[in-house]
């Protein structure tokens, strides 16, 4: 029996060093995707290193999955455009 245990703890000790290193992959590769994207006139600036929103992107990707966070931030982006225009319509801008 002890045997079976020490094995599973083992198995557990490696699958638990496993997602530890996908999520430092992870964090790496959207590190480097934001820098990709970032503009070139805002390296230098307190801009160009939002620390706390990957670090907030990272967070509710690993809690909720990637499939998950991209449609709420598709379908919050239509919201937030429909207030846009709405809110042009009726100051009169539009």
């Amino acid at each position: 029996m002890s045997a079976k245990l020490d094995s599973l703890a083992a198995r557990k000790a490696v699958l638990l060093a496993q997602v530890r290193l996908q999520r430092m992959e992870l964090a790496l590769d959207a590190s480097d995707t934001l820098d990709a994207l970032r503009p070139a006139s805002l390296i230098g600036g307190a801009i160009a290193k939002p620390a706390a929103a990957v670090a907030v992107v990272q967070l509710v990707a690993s809690a909720f999955g990637w499939r998950r966070l991209t449609r709420w931030v598709r379908v919050a982006s239509v919201a937030f455009a429909v207030y846009r225009i709405v809110r042009m319509r009726r100051t009169g801008e539009l």
